[in-house]
């Protein structure tokens, strides 16, 4: 390919310098007949849009220098005018075709679409139709003139001419925009290919300039269509010997640009050599401040990024990023790239976004640390059950042994008549019942709550109130206890039949507990956001130690005063837990000033 390249431009050079000798047909047929040889090295990378336009470039370029060269040879001056006519279908299109081919090579892909090239298309068409119509309104041409010594036509063009010639240029310098932009585009590694197109495009076009403009060692001679051959060739040339359709922009690009993954190469200098739109937007950066620019100093936000190029191993560094949707966290493999040579070339960096398998993590390690909570807590309560059971079960027993014994006794009373005895039976009964209930009850709503889920609703605490007295009138009168309470309540957020549960274990305690005689009162405070209700009655106080004691399940500290199991202050501890409030209870520990308990709830709002 070098040997054929060097020969045909030396030809080409020597036919020149020989002026009486130039054959300027046998040139243009030679380069038709490159061109479609260009055709047919191409075919083969055709699947690629760039290539598919470039085909067509070459295409054009052969129609041009085919018959151009019959022209030529011809000595017919109306053969002349119909060759002359019949190159427009190469000279018409292939500006156009230039310009796509650039536009897809630069990945302009969303501009090619064929409403844009039917848009494109309609000058080059009109063009086509002036050309073979022109000597009914000489627009393209004013005048065809026959130079017999050269054996060629000389035109005096009209005003389409230039318009045509306008739209054509037009067309080239975007091209070469298309192709200049492409130096900052693409990476480092393609710049001298891009560089290669750009100075084959420019060739032509300094041919053209010369045919119009007249500065032209051969008056009249386009070489055009021969310079854009041989264009066609130079690229063609770089196609079979640096398979550059295979490797470059295009499969990069239609690869690495579309990938949701961040794509970073480092040179072993340290440089940042390409970067993809995913890693641009994953660190809000833009490419003028990446490409070509410092890792450490593009990155220095990212310290623990920018340790991952401090050697030549792979590594998987973890990152985490705060963004205004919140935390995002990524995974960053950094892995060494070497030459063929192996020497060190730099590093390829993929950065991918682990956010959900991460949040999807943490979820699960918060509900392992639950489970293992739950678990700790069932232990707990098999363990208090066990220490709670014997006494439960042997009280139990001896309720429902009592109740077994004086049912025989009950029968034999009323055989025998025994008024006196069967009343005493009963009450003995009834006594050993409410006591096995009483028991049964409390272990029911113990067990109730931790499994039961309740909304917050807002509460008429004065009704609450009222139905746990009732639930307590009795031992109210058999005490005599005194209760003081508010004429108005704050307005508070909670479950009723958890909150009367609290305040009928509170009340009762304070009616067991109390002083003598007893005296209760009853209030409530607002702080911030909640409302702290409490019951305060006259009896001993609790010191520090009791307090601490005094919520765990099962705990009596004066089993003296009264019967009962320890399970009420766990249940208003199990219903604070369940609400997510507080309980507790404040005391000086000196007799007679008593103790004051206390819940608290969310304070409504209006």
């Amino acid at each position: 390919m070098d040997i054929f390249v060097f020969t045909f431009c030396s030809c080409i050079m020597d036919a020149m310098v020989l002026n009486k000798f130039f054959n300027e047909s046998l040139i243009e047929f030679l380069a038709a007949l490159i061109a479609l040889s260009t055709i047919l090295v191409l075919w083969r990378y055709r699947k690629a849009d760039e290539v598919r336009f470039l085909i067509f470039v070459q295409l054009f370029a052969a129609i041009w220098a085919l018959t151009y060269a019959l022209e030529f040879s011809t000595q017919n001056f109306e053969m002349k005018i119909l060759w002359s006519q019949a190159s427009y279908f190469g000279i018409a299109f292939l500006p156009l075709s230039y310009f796509l081919f650039t536009t897809a090579f630069s990945q302009k892909t969303d501009l090619i679409n064929p409403r844009n090239i039917a848009l494109l298309s309609v000058i080059p068409f009109i063009t086509v139709l002036l050309v073979f119509t022109n000597e009914s309104h000489h627009l393209v041409w004013k005048t065809i003139v026959l130079s017999e010594e050269k054996n060629m036509l000389l035109y005096q063009h009209g005003i389409w001419f230039w318009i045509f010639w306008t739209f054509s240029i037009i067309l080239i310098l975007a091209g070469l925009y298309n192709l200049y932009q492409s130096i900052y585009k693409f990476p480092a590694f393609y710049k001298s290919q891009v560089n290669t197109l750009l100075i084959a495009t420019i060739i032509p076009l300094i041919g053209n300039l010369m045919y119009v403009t007249g500065l032209n060692p051969f008056p009249g001679v386009d070489w055009t269509p021969l310079l854009f051959v041989f264009t066609g060739l130079v690229i063609t040339f770089g196609v079979i010997k640096y398979r550059m359709f295979d490797l470059v922009p295009f499969a990069r690009n239609k690869l690495v640009d579309t990938m949701k993954d961040g794509v970073l190469v480092v040179n072993a200098e340290g440089f940042i050599e390409d970067c993809n739109d995913a890693a641009l937007q994953i660190f809000n950066l833009q490419p003028h401040l990446v490409i070509r620019k410092s890792f450490k100093s593009s990155f220095s936000n990212h310290k623990k990024f920018i340790t991952g190029i401090n050697n030549e191993k792979q590594q998987s560094i973890e990152i985490e990023m705060q963004k205004p949707e919140g935390v995002t966290y990524y995974q960053t493999l950094f892995s060494p790239v070497f030459n063929k040579k192996n020497e060190f070339s730099g590093h390829f960096i993929l950065i991918h976004d682990i956010t959900p398998m991460k949040k999807t993590e943490m979820k699960l390690k918060n509900v392992n640390q639950q489970l293992v909570a739950e678990i700790d807590k069932r232990g707990k309560l098999i363990h208090d059950l066990e220490s709670f059971s014997h006494a439960v079960a042997h009280d139990l027993k001896n309720s429902l042994g009592s109740i077994s014994s004086s049912t025989e006794i009950l029968q034999d009373s009323i055989k025998k008549n025994d008024t006196e005895s069967l009343n005493e039976i009963t009450e003995l009964i009834k006594i050993s019942a409410d006591k096995a209930m009483h028991i049964t009850k409390e272990l029911l709503t113990l067990a109730r709550i931790s499994q039961q889920e309740v909304e917050l609703e807002p509460l008429n605490m004065q009704a609450v109130f009222d139905e746990a007295l009732q639930q307590l009138k009795l031992p109210i009168e058999e005490s005599g206890a005194e209760i003081k309470s508010p004429d108005n309540w704050p307005r508070a957020m909670g479950y009723a039949p958890w909150i009367e549960e609290i305040w009928t274990n509170y009340l009762s305690n304070a009616i067991k507990y109390g002083g003598s005689p007893i005296r209760i009162e009853v209030g409530s405070e607002i702080h911030d956001n909640c409302v702290k209700f409490w019951v305060k009655d006259n009896g001993d106080g609790l010191t520090k130690e009791e307090q601490a004691k005094l919520f765990s399940k099962y705990v009596r500290l004066a089993p003296e005063k009264a019967e009962g199991y320890g399970l009420g202050l766990s249940i208003v501890k199990s219903i604070a837990d369940k609400l997510d409030q507080s309980v507790g209870v404040e005391s000086t520990g000196i007799k007679g000033e008593g103790s004051r308990f206390y819940f608290a709830l969310p304070l409504q709002k209006v």
